[in-house]
């Protein structure tokens, strides 16, 4: 009888055969992952994407629309019409420009030329000689000087009731124009001295004698006449007088209106004030400042009284050896 080998079902061949199935099929998992519907789903889910690609759609047809739109406006005919007119508008500026640097280059050529005519000018006033002179027609000789003032109401400063300052300024150009006065005195158109408690004689001039009796007549209180006739017989017949043989007289008058007699004052003061028969100068001469008539701060007017007074003092001041100074302004 034969003798059989006996049979091992577990052996190493049927365990290698196992081994290699089971590594298949992990094998065959591990490649069927994610590829079905019931895979591992992503972060973001199938619905989502579709309203996001939804989405990004509609976004990529208004960037369409509004792309055909600004094509069509920059083509359209307004728009190239604006387009002409800026490109006109600048050549024009351009043109104005050119013309502009070249008229400033002229300019700066002449102004050279000027410069130096002007620097030539200068070097040749300085190489002469000269000293400071009154302007020209003012009796530049005179050493005792006296102003008749008009300080009626039209002289005045509304708002504050004193005398215009530009008056009192023109008096104080005056005196420093004149380089002999020695005296001085103020008197009003009626005749009263306008520095208080010194009356009837000269006052001795120097510098703190002039600011003092400035800031007096801009604060001067009494209103005048407008008429000269008073105060220049006043101070003719107090003042000359005292008068010595070097000596000279000279009276200014300082006003806007006249509403007195014309020839009654001419013919007085040509009687208080007669010619030398000998040198044929008068011992008093007399000069007049005239300004416009202020009616109120914003007004100028009275013109009428303006023409009489600069006809009467152009009258006196030629026969009285004076001269006549008309102010554009008060």
């Amino acid at each position: 009888m034969i003798k059989r080998r006996p049979i091992e079902v577990f052996s190493l061949s049927f365990l290698d055969c196992l081994c290699c199935g089971f590594g298949a099929i992990l094998l065959l998992f591990i490649l069927s992952i994610g590829s079905g519907p019931h895979g591992v789903e992503s972060e973001v889910d199938v619905p989502t994407l579709r309203a996001m690609q939804a989405q990004l759609t509609i976004l990529e047809d208004d960037v369409a629309n509004q792309t055909a739109l600004l094509e069509s406006a920059i083509n359209s005919e307004q728009t190239s019409t604006e387009r002409e007119r800026i490109v006109s508008l600048i050549r024009e500026l351009e043109s104005k420009l050119i013309y502009l640097q070249q008229e400033f280059k002229s300019l700066q050529a002449t102004l050279s030329t000027t410069e130096q005519a002007a620097a030539s000018a200068n070097r040749l006033i300085q190489s002469f000689k000269h000293e400071d002179l009154p302007p020209i027609g003012l009796p530049a000789e005179a050493t005792h000087v006296a102003f008749v003032v008009d300080t009626s109401g039209s002289m005045r400063n509304q708002m504050t009731g004193q005398l215009h300052y530009s008056v009192v300024e023109q008096i104080r150009e005056l005196l420093e124009s004149l380089p002999e006065v020695r005296s001085i005195q103020f008197l009003d158109t009626s005749g009263n001295y306008m520095l208080s408690n010194r009356r009837n004689f000269w006052l001795p001039d120097s510098i703190g004698l002039r600011k003092q009796a400035l800031q007096q007549i801009l604060a001067y209180p009494i209103a005048s006449a407008s008429d000269p006739e008073r105060g220049l017989r006043r101070a003719i017949q107090d003042l000359k007088p005292s008068l010595q043989a070097e000596d000279y007289m000279s009276i200014y008058v300082v006003g806007d209106d006249f509403r007195g007699s014309t020839q009654s004052l001419l013919i007085q003061l040509d009687r208080m004030n007669p010619r030398s028969m000998s040198t044929g100068k008068r011992p008093v001469s007399i000069s007049a400042i005239g300004f416009p008539t202020l009616i109120n701060p914003f007004q100028i007017g009275a013109t009428q009284g303006n023409t009489r007074y600069a006809n009467i003092m152009r009258e006196i001041a030629e026969a009285h050896d004076g001269v006549l100074i008309l102010k554009p302004s008060i």
